[in-house]
């Protein structure tokens, strides 16, 4: 999860490579309020995971956002298919 993190960082918000750090806090690689939200909507979008944005602003690190992504797909694995009608 950590390189598909990275990848979005670098990628699609325009974080610095060298920046991104599992130890790196998300202070010192850019994450603002505005661009947190905006990984809270790539995550859902292109990745199905749920993770609202005044929950990343209480990660400390960018692992502990891998962290939680990776908790999060498993838990969307786990879930129930919805019946179909």
């Amino acid at each position: 999860m950590y390189t598909v993190l990275k990848s979005i960082l670098v990628n699609d918000l325009q974080m610095r490579a060298e920046d991104v750090t599992p130890a790196a806090s998300c202070v010192e690689v850019g994450l603002d309020s505005l661009a947190v939200v905006e990984l809270s909507s790539v995550l859902s979008s292109r990745l199905g995971i749920e993770i609202h944005d005044y929950e990343l602003r209480e990660l400390g690190t960018v692992g502990d956002i891998a962290c939680m992504m990776q908790e999060r797909r498993f838990a969307a694995a786990d879930e129930p298919a919805e019946p179909r009608t």
